[in-house]
């Protein structure tokens, strides 16, 4: 099974600190439990959200733009992982071992199952590779339906599917993934050197992500476009929230 492991944004991530040599150590020994055995499958961090934006739609599918930064910094997400664990229990006993160094011993994370509640099937890699461009996640904001795991029929999933293809073979939609709802989750939140798991289904539905796809192009202009003709399950009442995606050697500038 694969699951997306989100670590939820604070004040450091919101302002875009560079992370310490000693949690790059500690992260890096942390993954390598699982990088040894294959199931380290991804791993991105999000610029803060003074870098993204928010899009909703207008009549024309005409994108209304809201520009970052947002407010709710313990709802918002500063970096993913897909790992593959064997059930959600091993999921959570491996992000029970997150490392203390990270946010001060008081990170929050959250496991989402992979798996679009239509069966549409996710692709691609959504690491940096050898291209000098841009990458930008764009997450589809959870509503009250996805949150009944809702199943668009199969009119808008051969749509979708259609999309990704054309989008995966011109070579700037490089990755795209459904989730299952929120009731399907854990959140593990650490606190005074312990974990507390927390059971889903989560009440801020708004802020919560129901699917995602990472692309590669010049600008985020170039995102925003791609928004306004892609066949989300939602159509015209879709909520985005796009974010640039961290290049290695930006996380890694302030060690060397």
């Amino acid at each position: 099974m694969r699951f997306l492991i989100v670590r939820k944004a604070d004040t450091d991530s919101e302002a875009g600190a560079s992370p310490s040599r000693e949690l790059v150590d500690a992260m890096a020994e942390h993954l390598d439990t699982l990088a040894a055995d294959g199931r380290f499958l991804a791993g991105e961090g999000l610029k803060p959200s003074r870098d993204g934006v928010r899009i909703h739609f207008a009549d024309g599918r005409r994108p209304v733009v809201v520009d970052g930064p947002f407010a709710e910094t313990r709802e918002l997400v500063a970096g993913f992982s897909i790992i593959e664990a064997d059930s959600m229990e091993q999921a959570v006993a491996w992000v029970s071992g997150w490392p203390a160094e990270d946010a001060h011993g008081a990170a929050e994370v959250e496991v989402r199952p992979i798996g679009c509640p239509g069966g549409l099937s996710g692709f691609g890699d959504p690491a940096e590779g050898d291209s000098e461009l841009p990458r930008y996640i764009v997450m589809l904001k959870a509503n009250e339906r996805s949150e009944t795991d809702f199943d668009p029929g199969p009119e808008i999933l051969g749509k979708m599917m259609e999309a990704n293809k054309a989008g995966h073979e011109a070579g700037f939609l490089i990755a795209g993934f459904g989730l299952s709802s929120s009731r399907h989750a854990k959140r593990v939140r650490f606190g005074k050197g312990r974990a507390t798991v927390f059971d889903g289904p989560f009440a801020e539905i708004k802020e919560m992500v129901a699917g995602f796809w990472v692309l590669r192009v010049a600008s985020i202009d170039e995102v925003i476009a791609w928004t306004q003709t892609y066949p989300f399950p939602d159509g015209e009442d879709a909520r985005l929230e796009i974010r640039p995606l961290y290049a290695m050697r930006e996380l890694l500038a302030t060690l060397s």
